[in-house]
């Protein structure tokens, strides 16, 4: 039986107890900022909604690392309302097509599933936006410590395209993660998708390294 059946639901980020984000952890998120990473600079823009750092890392720690599913709602609506603030310029009016970066199938055991997906479900559920599960990650080591070449060497001809996930034609694409760090994941994304003849207008991430 799940602990949350049982004890009252605990904040995430400071541990009051009565939701699982209060008032003043959900604070921790703003508006788009730009991302600026070597990979992604001549492929797609790529903005983030908050520094992983304090409240927002342990929020997203949380939601990963300790199968707080509960959280999903939340990051799904923090996502929403990032994606309606995108700087997109002239792109306005087409639907929105989301496009989850993939986990490792290990990881996504150890997560209860693809826990990006899952986020992108819940900001859907807020925007209506499609969700096109269009790429797909086999094998690979865990990338967390690695430096960017050895991000690029460890996605190297593991990162394909699903044709089964093709976004709607006539969508503004937009890849969405976790965290942006390197930005080796988010620009073998894009890429892949390009080659598939799938336009990406941005990469958004609910936070970025400093």
């Amino acid at each position: 039986m799940s602990l949350n059946l049982i004890l009252p639901t605990a904040c995430a980020g400071c541990e009051t107890r009565g939701a699982p984000v209060c008032a003043a952890c959900s604070s921790a998120w703003g508006s788009p900022t730009e991302v600026f990473r070597p990979p992604l600079a001549a492929l797609a823009p790529a903005y983030a909604l908050a520094r992983y750092t304090g409240v927002a890392k342990r929020i997203l720690i949380a939601y990963k690392e300790r199968r707080r599913r509960d959280l999903a709602p939340f990051l799904g609506w923090v996502l929403a309302v990032g994606l309606m603030a995108l700087p997109l310029g002239g792109l306005l009016g087409s639907p929105w097509c989301l496009v989850p970066a993939p986990s490792r199938r290990i990881a996504s055991r150890v997560r209860g599933g693809p826990h990006v997906l899952r986020i992108a479900a819940e900001t859907a559920r807020w925007t209506g936006a499609y969700v096109a599960p269009a790429l797909v990650l086999k094998g690979g080591r865990d990338a967390v410590g690695l430096n960017r070449a050895e991000r690029v060497a460890n996605l190297a001809g593991r990162l394909r395209f699903a044709a089964a996930g093709r976004p709607p034609p006539g969508t503004r694409v937009v890849v969405v993660d976790d965290v942006i760090t390197t930005g080796a994941t988010s620009a073998a994304c894009v890429t892949a998708l390009k080659n598939a003849g799938v336009p990406v207008v941005a990469v958004l991430a609910l936070l970025a390294t400093v």
